[in-house]
């Protein structure tokens, strides 16, 4: 690998990051909207409320980083892969969610806060897992 393509690496980790970053915040505020309303932050429900957000984030990401992170010109087939991968992760992701939510390590007496670390953990997880993937198979230019 050479300097360049070693800068355009760097590059479109920290744009994808910036993406996720945006995705991340739309994810929370759904969340946190879905937990304050139903007043459920335990559980499985959580599966729900992820999917929810999911459907809300997913698009918004795609465009993000077609246009931005990859550049690229994909086919209209790539949204189904971005989309199936994101929705595999999404899906991972509630389940740490869900994990962590039901065992409070740090004892916190406020609810939302240690629902919103979970989730943030979560995030951090999945979303490089996602780079990596989109990067070397949804959007690879080869």
């Amino acid at each position: 690998m050479n300097k360049n393509s070693k800068l355009r690496a760097i590059i479109q980790f920290i744009t994808y990051s910036m993406v996720g970053a945006s995705n991340v915040i739309i994810d929370l505020i759904v969340l946190n909207i879905l937990w304050a309303v139903t007043g459920l932050t335990v559980g499985r429900i959580n599966f729900l409320f992820k999917l929810i957000s999911f459907c809300i984030y997913s698009t918004s990401g795609y465009l993000l980083n077609k246009k931005f992170t990859f550049k690229s010109e994909a086919k209209s087939s790539s949204y189904f892969g971005y989309v199936s991968l994101l929705g595999i992760l999404s899906f991972l992701d509630a389940i740490i969610i869900v994990n962590l939510t039901r065992h409070n390590i740090f004892h916190l007496h406020n609810r939302y806060f240690w629902a919103n670390i979970s989730a943030f953990l979560a995030a951090m997880l999945t979303g490089i897992l996602g780079f990596i993937i989109n990067k070397f198979v949804i959007f690879n230019k080869d």
